[in-house]
């Protein structure tokens, strides 16, 4: 499937009420796709951000979890690509109960891939993983080649789904595409997600006049992606073939340290302070350090580069949140 390919297809997104998800929706819709929207809850502002991206078009949401068999064969019905959103983030939270995260994160997962494989027409899956499965890796660049050793539950789970779809895919015929995203941000994060999205949280702290904290000297370098470059990178692996079977990174390919990026913030919103704290210990438990990401095969093969830069793509967020939050 190529440019078009998406017109008239029908694309479930599970988890497709979170950040990301309702960030594809329109781009999804604007390439002709019917787009089938599964959350385990019914979140009223996320329901309102939904309207607003639709636009007036149709959209079916589905209230269910991809642990329920039972309601596999209703979302599921006539669908011909799964975006693969749902799930818990954080990396903390996932130690702290890592069997919780197991039963959402990895058995959820396995479960949707097992109703998959029942179908007659199986779709193609796009799941999204983190850069996380590559643990810390210091300021060497990093491919997707590059040794996995996730320091966290939550790193590990995404690393097993990972070699789920790759089995599911061999053994029996589930095309899939994994993404290895890195730390996105942009409009529609739920203001009560503190779990991850470093960068939004920090533009409503600096939008409410209070302060964003960081943890240490702030020199930590990270590859912040605009969500619309995540979204438009999910479009081709949901179309193209060379997407098939296939691993990518999907980052801005640039990193910046995590104080100048604070201090931006700051700046465009014309409010808040940055301040630094000691690592709570937990935190630093999970702490990656540097991540320098190599997008080189994603460009190569399909064609995708990033294109928001990080200015521009910083003051688009924070002028969109004022506007949507009214601050």
């Amino acid at each position: 499937m190529r440019g078009g390919a998406l017109s008239g297809r029908l694309v479930l997104i599970t988890g497709g009420l979170g950040f990301i998800g309702l960030n594809l929706v329109g781009p999804l819709l604007d390439h002709g796709a019917r787009v089938r929207v599964l959350s385990r809850s019914k979140d009223q502002l996320a329901l309102s951000w939904l309207s607003r991206v639709a636009a007036g078009r149709a959209i079916e949401v589905i209230e269910g979890d991809i642990r329920d068999v039972s309601g596999a064969a209703r979302w599921l019905d006539g669908i011909e690509v799964v975006v693969s959103l749902a799930g818990e983030s954080g990396a903390l939270r996932s130690l702290q109960d890592a069997q919780a995260d197991a039963q959402v994160n990895v058995t959820g997962h396995l479960l949707l891939l097992d109703a998959i494989r029942r179908l007659r027409a199986p779709p193609r899956v796009v799941f999204l993983s983190s850069r996380l499965v590559y643990g810390a890796t210091g300021r060497t660049v990093v491919g997707e080649d590059h040794p996995t050793a996730p320091n966290s539950v939550y790193g590990l789970h995404k690393l097993t789904v990972e070699h789920y779809h790759r089995l599911y895919w061999q053994h029996f015929g589930i095309s899939y595409c994994v993404l290895r995203v890195t730390n996105a941000y942009g409009l529609y994060q739920l203001p009560n997600r503190r779990t991850h999205g470093v960068i939004n949280q920090f533009v409503l702290a600096a939008l409410s006049g209070h302060r964003l904290n960081i943890y240490g000297d702030g020199g930590q370098l990270r590859d912040y992606l605009h969500v619309a470059d995540v979204a438009s990178a999910i479009v081709l692996a949901a179309t193209h073939e060379r997407a098939i079977g296939a691993t990518f990174n999907i980052g801005a390919g640039v990193s910046v340290r995590l104080d100048d990026v604070a201090n931006r913030i700051v700046r465009l919103a014309g409010k808040g302070n940055v301040e630094r704290t000691p690592w709570p210990a937990e935190l630093l438990s999970v702490e990656t350090g540097d991540f320098v990401c190599d997008i080189a095969r994603v460009r190569e093969q399909l064609g995708w580069c990033p294109e928001f830069g990080l200015d521009e793509g910083l003051s688009d967020t924070v002028s969109g949140y004022r506007a949507l939050l009214e601050c």
